[in-house]
């Protein structure tokens, strides 16, 4: 495993490597776990492993992540070589990672929950706080809080596959850890902004609410990068809200071309350092005021 960590991984996909080898007294890998687990399957461009009683939302995951494949397969002229796993709570890969922390592994493998009733899901992420201020919102917006949870899913599985993308396929490597979330963050806005309407809408109506609502006790990029893992989920989800307001903010700005950017400012090279100024100026590239605008926001 140290071997693995230390040729294979940066940044996300680092911390994720790391905290399966502190969970295991041995090397545990989700090929090896998922052997352990008794799920059904689906044949097709993605192979899709899932729990038993979920065919229906594992079936809406792969044809996800295949038709955002397909787009952008296209685009970039590359080959995503990925397979997904759907597991309900009980069956839940709890040796290396908390239920309810979707995660690419870093190898070929998306690892998704498939889904929840509102009470675990406030549960599992720490809403229960603001139950109310959920409810309001959903009923303003006259969305379902049922409609919010598999929107919500949808839009992370495309942000997993955005971490694939990055560390597999592009010319890009994230400078820290914040903007490695944010531009896999931008990678599924990308998609949804374009083909997926009533995903993006659920969304954003779960990030204007969660950053408005969520008491977060961390709140600085500083904090997201060194603290990681170590926070709590609902702080995890204000955050991730968060970074989804810049990336699309930049698709507005800079619409399908902002990654090609990103990759020239960011390229995979060795012993490239970035002080934080660089960092911004570079992620608000030819869209000016964007990023000091949206940094200097109140956070709730």
């Amino acid at each position: 495993m140290k071997q693995l960590i230390t040729n294979a991984c940066h940044f996300a996909v680092c911390f994720f490597l790391l905290t399966i080898s502190a969970y295991s007294q041995e090397d545990r890998t989700i090929d090896t776990l998922l052997q352990t687990r008794n799920t059904d399957t689906l044949g097709g461009r993605v192979k899709t492993y899932y729990s038993p009683g979920h065919q229906s939302i594992a079936t809406e995951l792969q044809q996800l992540v295949t038709r955002a494949i397909t787009y952008y397969e296209k685009k970039y002229a590359v080959h995503f070589d990925i397979q997904l796993i759907v597991l309900d709570s009980s069956q839940w890969f709890k040796e290396i990672i908390p239920f309810g922390f979707v995660f690419y592994d870093g190898t070929h493998w998306l690892v998704l929950n498939s889904g929840m009733n509102y009470s675990d899901f406030k549960s599992v992420y720490g809403f229960n706080g603001i139950s109310v201020q959920l409810d309001s919102s959903f009923s303003k917006n006259k969305i379902q809080a049922e409609d919010i949870i598999y929107t919500r899913l949808k839009f992370l599985c495309l942000h997993e596959l955005g971490h694939y993308f990055m560390y597999k396929l592009s010319n890009a490597q994230a400078p820290d850890v914040w903007t490695n979330e944010f531009i896999a963050t931008y990678f599924a806005n990308e998609y949804v902004a374009q083909f997926e309407p009533n995903i993006k809408n659920g969304f954003d109506i779960f990030c204007r609410t969660i950053v408005s609502a969520y008491p977060a006790e961390y709140k600085t990029l500083a904090e997201f990068d060194s603290l990681y893992f170590k926070m709590k989920l609902g702080n995890f989800a204000w955050y991730h809200s968060r970074f989804y307001f810049l990336a699309d903010s930049l698709y507005r700005c800079s619409g399908n071309g902002y990654f090609n950017i990103f990759q020239s400012n960011f390229p995979k090279k060795e012993k490239l350092l970035y002080n934080q100024e660089m960092i911004d100026k570079l992620i608000e590239a030819n869209c000016t005021g964007v990023f000091s605008k949206w940094s200097n926001l109140p956070a709730n």
